[in-house]
């Protein structure tokens, strides 16, 4: 027994700085009881040798098939066990160690059930199925903007969600996804199939094309899959779970939806962290990025219970439902229409893939929606139709200098779809041949839909006009880079023409200053000059003399007085250098 007398009251200050001693003391004092007792456990097990030489087969021929064979090193250790030779202070721990090396169960413990092996797939499953609402004060703050700033854009919104939700959950939910994953379209599009951003991102789901293809999407100048609610919803479900097996969490496969999953990954990487809400307190994440996934929880914290903050008296708009119709080549939406009894308008929204009037041309089978119990009916109406009444098309005949690209542009229509209607794989041409060209309006309006050619089923003939310049200029001065073909292009004339009006025959050949014929001059023009220099005789013979205020030139008075400025320097003996001064008088006719 250790007696410590104190003459003095111990000051604070010292036993802090003797406290590490006296911690090492205690160590070494507890260290030297544990050597006796390891000590003295080890000559029982000694004693009791043959024992554990009788229980070391059992141990062993209970461990795994393929760790019997562990070599000459571990017989001899086993060897030393046996005899009391090894370590007497770690024998029994390194047995231990040795024996969980070899796939033995400790004492007292028990392998794992089947019970507890289901409990744990059970709760990795529940954490895949299970996003997490949580609410702070940036999710706060996004409630608050929805409920006022953007509560327009959220009301419309949560209308249209009713159209497409119960769609969209079935299918996350099919697939092992979050259904609160599903209001990721609210903030992305707003559940509008036609939205478009700024990165050229499309849909209700906002694939980029890269993304979309690689995730099985259609995009081409006759489809764009994108936009069709539930091909996207497919693919934005691939890429939800591809994105949580990357990062385990749903917090950050939603923020790499938005961002790349290569972003997220070097953000992990610089903050040291798979935490998103701490990576939202730096910089390196775009604000987009971070208010991703307030944006996200405010908006189905809203959808949940829209009542609650202030959304009331919504209209819904009813549920996506349709029939399903396979057509066997290009359709006109229009055929369709009349085949199912609707109107072409349900046929296009309820289609919000295609880009034109029609289906996809040479695409075998292709299945369009129409409108919830139609199906049979329009199968039945499209069975007995003719193919040269499934669409109606344009007739054109190709002629000398004609190429694709004016082709289209006449027929207000694209190349690449001349080129997919007729098979062609180049755009070169044959003058003679016959062109099927679908006729559109405006290169994006409505579809120009024949009533009389659908009732014929026969291909009528557009009349080729070119649209005609303003400008009646007849001449121009070949420049150096000119060509036949960009001079026609630019004042919307045909290379044909310009060869003709020159005599050029069939040759190409210009050179830098040349001449060349824009315009051929008709009786009925030859006509109209005469008539205009008859009206230039009699008009010059009304003179007018125009006093000049402070600011007018020569152009602000030709423009005033509908003139030229070269007349109004000719009429008055005027010079390009000609300084005019308030108060001077010009003379017009």
């Amino acid at each position: 027994m250790i007696t410590i007398i104190n003459s003095a009251p111990f000051p604070a200050y010292r036993f802090q700085r003797q406290l590490p001693l006296f911690c090492l003391f205690l160590f070494l004092l507890l260290f030297s009881f544990s050597c006796s007792s390891s000590k003295s456990q080890l000559a029982d097990v000694s004693n009791v040798n043959p024992s554990i030489e009788s229980a070391m087969p059992q141990i062993v021929c209970s461990c795994p098939a393929d760790n019997l064979n562990r070599g000459m090193e571990d017989n001899v250790w086993l060897s030393e066990i046996n005899s009391g030779s090894a370590d007497t202070d770690s024998t029994l721990t390194v047995l231990l160690d040795y024996l969980e090396e070899m796939g033995a169960s400790p004492a007292g413990v028990l392998p794992p059930t089947e019970d507890d092996v289901e409990i744990e797939i059970q709760a990795k499953t529940g954490a895949r199925y299970h996003f997490p609402l949580v609410m702070n004060a940036k999710v706060s703050h996004f409630i608050s903007y929805y409920s006022t700033v953007q509560n327009r854009f959220m009301h419309r919104s949560l209308a249209r969600s009713h159209r497409y939700l119960p769609m969209m959950r079935k299918i996350l939910r099919e697939n092992d996804i979050p259904e609160e994953l599903a209001y990721m379209v609210l903030i992305e599009s707003g559940f509008t199939t036609h939205a478009y951003s700024r990165a050229r991102a499309c849909g209700p789901w906002q694939f980029i094309s890269s993304t979309g293809r690689r995730y099985g999407l259609k995009i081409n100048s006759w489809v764009d899959e994108r936009r069709d609610p539930v091909k996207a919803t497919y693919a934005a479900v691939a890429y939800l779970g591809d994105l949580y097996e990357m990062f385990d969490s749903w917090y950050l496969a939603a923020a790499a939806y938005n961002a790349g999953e290569g972003k997220i990954q070097r953000a992990m990487r610089r903050h040291k962290t798979d935490d998103f809400w701490q990576m939202a307190n730096y910089r390196y994440l775009k604000r987009e990025t971070r208010e991703y996934i307030p944006r996200l929880l405010a908006a189905i914290m809203i959808a949940k219970e829209p009542e609650k903050y202030g959304f009331v008296d919504i209209e819904y708009e009813a549920p996506f439902t349709y029939d399903l119709v396979e057509v066997a080549d290009a359709t006109d939406l229009d055929a369709l229409a009349w085949a199912s009894g609707s109107r072409a308008a349900d046929i296009r929204k309820l289609n919000p893939e295609l880009n034109c009037w029609c289906t996809p041309p040479r695409v075998k089978n292709y299945k369009v929606r129409v409108p919830l119990g139609t199906g049979e009916r329009c199968q039945n109406a499209l069975a007995d139709l003719p193919p040269a009444k499934r669409v109606t098309f344009r007739k054109h005949r190709i002629r000398q200098g004609d190429t694709l690209s004016t082709i289209a542009r006449c027929y207000h229509t694209g190349i690449q779809q001349i080129k997919d209607l007729n098979g062609l794989h180049s755009s070169r041409i044959r003058a003679g041949r016959d062109l099927l060209i679908p006729v559109r309006v405006g290169g994006r309006g409505a579809v120009v839909f024949d009533r009389q050619i659908y009732s014929s089923g026969s291909f009528a003939k557009l009349s080729y006009n070119p649209k005609k310049r303003s400008s009646q200029r007849r001449s121009y001065r070949v420049r150096r880079g000119d060509s036949l073909w960009k001079i026609a292009r630019r004042h919307n004339l045909r290379v044909a023409d310009i060869q003709r009006w020159n005599g050029m025959g069939h040759s190409s050949a210009i050179k830098p200053g040349q001449v060349l014929k824009l315009r051929k001059t008709t009786r009925i023009e030859k006509k109209k000059s005469r008539v205009t220099k008859k009206g230039t005789q009699s008009a010059a013979k009304k003179k007018r003399v125009v006093t000049l205020r402070k600011g007018d030139n020569l152009w602000r008075i030709s423009r005033r007085y509908q003139v030229s400025v070269a007349d109004l320097e000719r009429w008055n003996n005027l010079h390009a250098k000609t300084i005019l001064q308030p108060g001077q008088r010009l003379v017009l006719y």
